[in-house]
């Protein structure tokens, strides 16, 4: 016993001596602020009876390498109801030539992690700040996360804030457990994956070393798009008593999923039967009703996150959420499928994942797959509606953008169904503009209408419909600002804001000063105002991860200009088609016998992401776009 605790001080006095061994990890990240030289976890996964215990230990070290880490010493340690956090320990190793001196944490402040959106979140965490963080120093942080339900395992990352020299992760486990894993976006194999037993217990473990740092990308996606990550969950394994299974497939991940909504609705309230006969009367057909009832949840229910143990699976009885007239997602979708229960239409819960999650369920049979419930209704010749509440002003037919390439978990009673939600077309996305144009002394006089239908619509009515004028009137602009930063909004009408059937169309008036060039006896006049994605160029030698777009849609404008007063057309740009993989347009050029000239001009954009092997593709789309907009109309003074 002696000696090992004289070998446990030997090895801690050594740790503390090793500051110059640490010289050429400074040299091989000379731009870095900061360094993990370890980044290690540990989940221990033991057998209790007929239970589960799992525990993860995270281990984590800095080496500070520049004096300007004060943005590094604030830390946060994340934990809910279901992974709750426990022994946390943090200290500050301060060089003083070749050895270390301690500085611990001892102030650790427990914060609820609830957004502004949320209404509640059982997530919290511990924030702390280490001391003495400069060039040469080193922190250690240690602490446990004990998962309360072995079914709610979190994808694990290998790559952190900065980069870092060693980064392991490491599932011990009962040999007669049954575990799937996989490594996700490891192109370059830096993830070495070893196994290995000790008795009664297997060790799979994956070390990345001199990992890079996470990269975050305007535009992008969620990094679980791209970081190297591992993806693991329990099969089942050997209880004390017989063999339990976890998650072995998609159906026994339905089975446990019916089990927050089987005992719902049982009892619809006399306002929800009062509520769905009042609806059912003035249906002219099933889908009409199906409609009305998508339409009343949106107009009506205020959608209010809220979490809390259990709760951020189980929705509310349908009667209830209709009572309080708020809900997350999951008590909206129950809602419509109470209601619809009611009115005698067959509908079905739903769960989704949001495009933040790039995982399947025909890859994975886990809940990392989800993070969303909607309701799906199928008309009788086989028409999949997925009726998402939550999206105020999305129409009836449309899948809210957040959901678009996902895979819907249908539950149908014993039974479940993945189906695709379709990427929605652009031709079903469309924005239409046609102005009237003159010009006068130095300014263009216009008048113009817009109207959005879809996605445009959808997202536009949620800028629209604000109760700050001055706010409201900025998107205005954005959205049909033309020509220059000199463009000027003198008024606008916004119609049919809240009517999900109708496109919104804005009417609007609006002046440009100094827009076109007048040289000698010509005006050079560029019609096309709006230059969707000029020079919108991806620089393929920085740029690293995917471009996330929200939705694809067409647009089309028609320009009618007024041939200036004494001049006529000297000359009109070519017609000009360009069909791309990601983006096109048609430019057609008209003089009219009525003393104007008319560019039709349509635009689309064709893709909802797009990956870093596409972008030599996206730049010749963009090239070519670009260059067609170059082209100007040239009016000559008569003589």
């Amino acid at each position: 016993m002696k000696k090992l605790v004289c070998l446990l001080i030997m090895i801690v006095f050594c740790h503390y001596l090793s500051a110059q061994d640490y010289e050429p990890v400074k040299l091989k990240y000379p731009h870095e602020s900061a360094v993990f030289l370890d980044n290690r976890s540990m989940l221990d996964i033991a057998v209790e009876g007929d239970s589960l215990r799992i525990r993860c230990v995270v281990d984590e070290e800095v080496l500070y390498l520049k004096n300007q880490t004060d943005v590094y010493g604030g830390k946060k340690v994340f934990g809910s109801h279901f992974a709750d956090v426990t022994s946390i320990e943090a200290k500050t190793l301060v060089r003083e030539g070749n050895k270390y001196r301690v500085e611990k944490v001892s102030d650790f402040k427990k914060n609820s992690n609830a957004r502004g959106s949320v209404f509640y979140d059982d997530s919290y965490f511990y924030a702390f700040d280490f001391p003495s963080v400069a060039a040469d120093n080193r922190t250690i942080l240690h602490y446990e996360v004990n998962y309360k339900d072995s079914r709610l395992l979190p994808v694990h990352f290998f790559q952190g804030y900065v980069p870092c020299v060693n980064s392991s992760f490491t599932i011990k486990a009962p040999a007669d457990l049954e575990i799937f894993f996989k490594v996700l976006h490891d192109e370059k194999n830096a993830i070495q994956f070893t196994k290995s037993q000790k008795g009664k217990f297997v060790y799979y473990t994956w070390m990345g070393r001199d990992v890079e740092a996470m990269k975050f990308e305007t535009g992008g996606p969620s990094y679980n798009y791209y970081s190297p990550q591992l993806v693991y969950f329990i099969k089942s394994y050997q209880g004390k008593s017989k063999r339990h299974t976890v998650l072995p497939d998609l159906n026994a991940l339905h089975e446990w999923y019916k089990t927050f909504i089987k005992d719902l609705n049982k009892k619809p309230s006399q306002e929800l039967q009062e509520l769905v006969a009042s609806l059912k009367a003035g249906s002219k057909s099933e889908l009409d009703l199906v409609k009305r009832v998508f339409y009343w949840a949106q107009d009506n229910i205020e959608y209010i996150a809220f979490e809390q143990g259990m709760r951020g699976f189980v929705p509310h009885d349908g009667s209830y959420t209709l009572e309080k007239r708020y809900g997350d997602c999951k008590d909206m979708a129950n809602l419509i499928v109470s209601m619809l229960d009611v009115a005698g239409v067959k509908s079905y819960h739903t769960w989704v994942g949001s495009r933040d999650l790039p995982y399947r369920y025909s890859d994975f049979s886990s809940p990392i797959v989800d993070n969303h419930m909607i309701a799906t209704y199928i008309s009788s010749d086989g028409t999949y509606y997925f009726l998402d509440a939550t999206s105020d002003y999305t129409a009836f037919g449309f899948p809210s953008s957040m959901i678009q390439g996902k895979e819907a978990f249908i539950s149908k009673g014993d039974k479940f169904e993945v189906y695709d939600i379709p990427v929605i077309a652009k031709e079903k996305s469309v924005m239409r503009d046609s102005m009237s144009l003159e010009l006068l002394n130095n300014e263009i006089i216009g008048k113009g209408k817009t109207t959005l239908i879809g996605f445009p619509k959808a997202f536009g009515s949620s800028e629209l419909d604000r109760s700050g004028t001055a706010d409201v009137k900025k998107y205005v602009t954005k959205l049909i600002g033309k020509g220059s930063n000199k463009f000027f909004l003198d008024n606008y009408a916004v119609a049919d804001l809240r009517n999900q059937d109708r496109p919104v169309t804005i009417d609007y008036n609006f002046r440009i000063s100094d827009y076109f060039q007048k040289l000698g006896d010509e005006i050079y006049f560029n019609l096309n105002l709006s230059k969707d994605y000029f020079n919108s160029f991806i620089n393929t030698d920085t740029r690293k991860t995917p471009l996330e777009i929200d939705y694809a849609y067409l647009k089309e404008e028609i320009i009618d200009l007024k041939i200036p007063d004494g001049f006529d057309v000297e000359y009109i740009p070519e017609n000009f088609t360009y069909n791309g993989k990601f983006l096109g347009c048609d430019l057609s050029y008209a003089k009219a016998a009525n003393g104007r000239v008319t560019l039709k001009r349509k635009f689309y954009l064709d893709s909802i992401l797009i990956k870093p092997e596409d972008f030599k593709s996206w730049n010749d789309d963009i090239r070519n776009l670009s260059n067609s907009y170059k082209e100007s109309i040239i009016f000559k003074r008569k003589p």
